[in-house]
């Protein structure tokens, strides 16, 4: 089963990958539809602790609130871009260390990210993600390292 979460992980975040995401429509029926189709009602996403102060919050539940935090996230930045690095399975779990950058909307600054997300799946879907500031963190999170 943890490879086809590792698949099914890939699938869903292949389409978001090195493009400007500043340029998605969050408001779109697409994105709605991906929402559904790819995340539980009650999605709960965990945000790294170095993000606080970024307009973040530490956690939000539920779709609309995931597309709150993307409009949080995303607000400051007029260009911003992800790469997913791997693919890690972690038992019922996948792990996706990334690397991340954006363009200050102001100020013309690049800042980079690197961060592992841990995704765990329910019936196909992504149920509860968490920001972790390194893979060994992340695997920690997992159960899998002491």
């Amino acid at each position: 089963m943890s490879q086809e979460n590792v698949e099914r992980v890939r699938s869903i975040l292949e389409p978001f990958n090195r493009i400007d995401v500043t340029d998605i429509d969050l408001d779109s029926k697409a994105i709605r539809e991906v929402l559904e189709r790819d995340y539980t009602p009650d999605i709960e996403l965990w945000t790294l602790a170095s993000g606080f102060g970024s307009g973040v919050r530490e956690y939000y539940r539920g779709r609309d609130d995931l597309i709150r935090y993307f409009r949080e996230w995303l607000e400051p930045f007029s260009e911003y871009r992800l790469e997913a690095l791997d693919y890690i399975e972690a038992g019922d779990c996948v792990l996706v260390p990334s690397h991340q950058w954006g363009i200050g909307e102001g100020s013309g600054a690049r800042v980079e990210l690197d961060l592992t997300t841990l995704y765990e799946l329910r019936d196909g879907q992504i149920a509860r993600m968490e920001q972790h500031d390194s893979t060994e963190e992340a695997l920690e999170a997992a159960g899998l390292r002491e």
